[in-house]
């Protein structure tokens, strides 16, 4: 297969995170890897009596308890019914060890394995044969996934306070995690934040908007309107909250946290926060109206392939697999180039050697009157042009004005007829065809051993597109024993 370009395809939200990091460290912030697990004391410490409604937005940890196992004398005759060999008391001892933490749950059927000397398929037995493990129910923790990237900055900030002195200019980008009552176009249960905390004991209010300004045009967004919010969050201070629109549209958040909440964490002076989501930031750059397209486009997306792609799905089909094979190939593609032109009958010598089992002589030929060794269409080349393909002819001066602009616009992929047909011979004698080979009036890609990928092809005539591969190629091949 070819391969045009070696280098893979990030993911447009991963080459976002990049380029926010980067504004980020060239205005002088740290980056932060802030905690993906917060408790629900924290919620409450930052968002006091609005906690109950934050937190039915969090999803709750929760965990399968250790079972204890108990053997009664019905359960051991169950046991050694299965295997007569298993030690009663290691048993026991592996249970104990379970239930106490010391042998991890994905651990136990390798323990029972090398404990008891049984094989694996009688410790799945073994396990099946206890209901106690079928018959765990999670039990929920008090700790709690993020769902802000506020609630891991109070703990991140009073870490701070331990090990220097603000000012701090720190962000972070990561996951949080809501719990939507529905995934939609606009609803996602995680989904990537981008914040950043200014923390001085001089800090200005406008002085930390104006930074959010410079941030958020480095992000390709101007004309930006800071609206400050009728109904701040409890864990910002009143009247400091705005919401930042771009062309009408949200695209962040920011505001001073509250006196109150920071009082919690021992924290006591001023903090400013700037946060905005990276799926929304793309959704306005890419002009994609389902969030679920940028998140996950290969469950969502809809089929967008460049002209280059394109001509990365189009492929030559069978090749042969020997070094005569490929000797052949060349032959063919040379011999041909040459006496492309040449008037018939004629017969021209392309190779001689052993292949496909057989000693032969390999020959082009054009046994009618009156023509070419080869037809009019038999060098043009697969060009891509505006998402479709075409067979494109090397003298321009015989297109008409839509296959020059192809020709000149154009991404060549570099095939043409004849090395893809030159191939098929060579792979059909070298799977012992050895009878008289021709392709005539081609009328679609596989007339000669061209293929283009499904999903690609899927997409050209599903957006209209065409696949022009055809023409005149008329060319010939025989082949005498030696």
């Amino acid at each position: 297969m070819r391969n045009i370009i070696d280098r893979g395809k990030p993911h447009h939200l991963q080459e976002l995170i990049q380029e926010v990091r980067e504004i980020f460290l060239e205005a002088g912030f740290d980056e932060i890897e802030n905690q993906l697990f917060i408790t629900e004391d924290d919620v409450y410490k930052q968002y006091g009596s609005e906690a109950p409604v934050v937190l039915d937005r969090c999803y709750y940890l929760a965990g399968l308890p250790r079972p204890d196992i108990g053997l009664s004398h019905e359960m051991v005759g169950a046991v050694k019914n299965l295997d007569s060999g298993i030690d009663i008391a290691k048993l026991k001892k592996i249970f104990r060890s379970y239930r106490e933490g010391l042998i991890e749950g994905d651990n136990l059927i390798d323990e029972m394995v090398q404990k008891l000397d049984i094989n694996e398929k009688h410790a799945v037995e073994l396990i099946e044969l206890f209901p106690a493990f079928r018959e765990i129910k999670a039990e929920a923790s008090k700790v709690t996934l993020r769902s802000h990237m506020t609630a891991a900055w109070y703990p991140t900030i009073e870490a701070f306070k331990k090990i220097s002195e603000p000012p701090w200019q720190l962000f972070s980008i990561g996951l949080r995690f809501r719990r939507e009552q529905k995934i939609d176009a606009t609803h996602l249960r995680a989904h990537y934040g981008a914040s950043c905390v200014l923390v001085d004991k001089d800090l200005s209010l406008e002085e930390s908007i104006q930074l959010s300004e410079r941030m958020l045009e480095q992000l390709g967004f101007n004309e930006l309107e800071f609206v400050k919010k009728k109904a701040t969050s409890n864990y910002y201070e009143k009247d400091t909250e705005y919401e930042i629109f771009s062309g009408g549209i949200e695209i962040a958040d920011c505001g001073i946290y509250s006196a109150e909440s920071l009082e919690n964490y021992n924290i006591r002076f001023p903090v400013f926060n700037l946060g905005f989501g990276l799926e929304r930031i793309l959704m306005l750059r890419m002009n994609v109206e389902d969030i679920r397209e940028i998140r996950y486009p290969q469950f969502y997306g809809k089929l967008d392939f460049s002209d280059k792609e394109i001509a990365e799905g189009i492929n030559i089909k069978s090749r042969p697999e020997t070094d005569s094979g490929r000797e052949l190939v060349e032959g063919i593609i040379k011999v041909a180039r040459r006496n492309a032109k040449a008037g018939s009958p004629c017969e021209f010598h392309v190779w001689g050697g052993v292949l496909g089992g057989e000693s032969l002589e390999v020959y082009l030929v054009e046994r009618e009157d009156d023509k070419n060794l080869l037809g009019p269409a038999a060098l043009n080349e697969v060009y891509v042009h505006e998402g479709s393909v075409y067979g494109i002819p090397d003298d321009v001066k015989k297109l008409d004005n839509n296959l020059v602009k192809v020709k000149e616009n154009g991404i060549a992929t570099g095939i043409t007829y004849l090395e893809a047909i030159a191939n098929l011979f060579a792979y059909r004698i070298e799977k012992k065809e050895h009878e008289p080979m021709q392709i005539g009036m081609v009328k679609s890609p596989s007339y000669v051993n061209i293929e283009i990928d499904e999903i690609i092809r899927r997409y050209i005539t599903s957006n209209n597109k065409k696949i022009s591969i055809k023409g005149p190629v008329f060319i010939s091949i025989e082949l005498k024993k030696r």
